[in-house]
């Protein structure tokens, strides 16, 4: 009897954060662009296609483990048509400190660099990848505010959001 309830709950998780996100999503509206680990958490940045036509991009957070399977924890989609379009969504961690993960898309080729201040003055450079769909960027950081600038190769500031605090 113990065996057929723990195969009951373990089969409520999935083998791959891969196979919990289209647990949840449709694969027409919903496309794996990047997948990546922060703080020892999973991610997937997503394209999404959303009803209206616009598409945009989106963040899933899983957990679990490969023994144990995993589940998806959250999941947020934006679109604006912007070329940068940035969101930022609040994590709780099992060291019970709330972080933000800063995500979004680049369409402007002249950004090169994006910094994030954190809540104590640091500067957190994101990371850039290039897909195959768009280059999306992600960072992991602890804030009270949103600050967030993104340069040229040359460094001068194309862009940035000054201050916005967050509510969550």
């Amino acid at each position: 009897m113990l065996i057929l309830i723990g195969m009951s709950v373990s089969g409520c998780k999935s083998k791959t954060v891969e196979e919990a996100f289209y647990k949840n999503h449709k694969k027409e509206s919903r496309e794996i662009v990047y997948r990546g680990s922060v703080a020892e958490k999973p991610f997937i940045l997503y394209r999404a296609l959303f009803d209206n036509g616009n598409e945009g991009i989106g963040l899933a957070v899983f957990d679990g483990s490969d023994d144990e399977g995993w589940n998806l924890n959250s999941s947020n989609a934006m679109s604006d048509g912007s070329k940068f379009l940035v969101d930022a969504q609040g994590i709780n961690f099992k060291d019970n400190v709330r972080r933000y993960f800063i995500y979004g898309y680049i369409d402007d080729p002249e950004i090169s660099k994006i910094d994030i201040i954190d809540k104590y003055n640091q500067v957190i450079t994101g990371t850039i990848i290039q897909t195959n769909w768009k280059r999306v960027f992600y960072s992991l950081v602890e804030m009270n505010e949103l600050r967030l600038t993104a340069y040229d190769k040359n460094n001068r500031i194309l862009t940035g959001i000054p201050r916005i605090t967050t509510h969550d």
